[in-house]
């Protein structure tokens, strides 16, 4: 299933403006889904998406994924992500249109056309992380950004994905939430003036923050290597202009600082 993103954007402009007018006062929280949800949205056509569950997703076959789609769109029908455009007939109809809750056409439309993404990313580990897509258009190329953050089933949601223990990669979640920039900023720099760790221990020496232009031929044009001991952090950088942020002594107000100036520098 792939939803028209772009006209459920269009039917719910007002409530989709509302949502983030309300993000530039504080975090608006947007949807959690799964990982096989988002592979039923298309996930993995996106500019980034994580590579083991599309490679899950892609091992399915074609038939079987099929009835994948079926039953998942169907429970985000339940859950109220999606909104039928026709009233139930009471049975399946593969041709039957949707349009997306406001939350989810946002999210959606950030992973699907983000301006740039910032990822970040454990130094030399493969831990989950939290990634930010920078949402706006033409006029106004950041309006906002979601920020995706791994997450775990729900609390009360098991009823809902009663086979998620068997999914795999399919089956990790994401929770989507609206920051504006300097809200996202906070975020990166509370996240990275510490070592990366899992289960409370320190588990790398630091973080790589990278912004990342999917629709550049060179994507990756301006990275951070923070190495923090949760009180002050030393930055290297590497990229154009990168001199202004090597150094030693950042504390939390000056890395938010240095974070800032690297989601809004590819908007300049």
């Amino acid at each position: 299933m792939m939803p028209d993103t772009t006209a459920a954007a269009a039917g719910r402009a007002e409530a989709a403006r509302i949502l983030i007018e309300a993000a530039q006062a504080e975090a608006v929280d947007l949807v959690t889904v799964s990982a096989l949800e988002l592979c039923a949205l298309g996930g993995p056509k996106h500019p980034l998406f994580e590579e083991a569950a599309a490679r899950a997703w892609g091992q399915l076959g074609g038939r079987r994924r099929e009835k994948v789609i079926e039953w998942v769109t169907e429970g985000m029908v339940e859950r109220g992500l999606l909104i039928e455009d026709n009233p139930r007939t009471g049975f399946w109809h593969p041709g039957r249109d949707y349009s997306l809750k406001p939350e989810l056409g946002l999210t959606l439309a950030a992973r699907c056309r983000p301006a740039f993404i910032v990822l970040t990313e454990a130094a030399g580990l493969n831990l989950r992380a939290p990634r930010f897509f920078a949402l706006g258009d033409q006029a106004e190329p950041v309006r906002g950004i979601v920020a995706e953050l791994p997450a775990v089933l729900p609390p009360g949601a098991a009823g809902d994905f009663p086979n998620v223990r068997k999914l795999g990669p399919l089956g990790q979640f994401y929770r989507y939430v609206l920051l504006s920039p300097g809200q996202a900023a906070s975020s990166l720099a509370e996240l990275t003036i510490s070592s990366p760790r899992h289960c409370g221990e320190a588990v790398a020496s630091g973080w790589l923050v990278s912004a990342c232009h999917p629709d550049r031929k060179k994507p990756f044009g301006y990275r951070l290597n923070v190495r923090g001991d949760g009180i002050s952090a030393r930055l290297d950088g590497s990229g154009p202009g990168d001199g202004a942020a090597a150094g030693t002594g950042y504390d939390i107000e000056r890395l938010r600082s240095a974070m800032l100036d690297l989601i809004t520098r590819p908007s300049r």
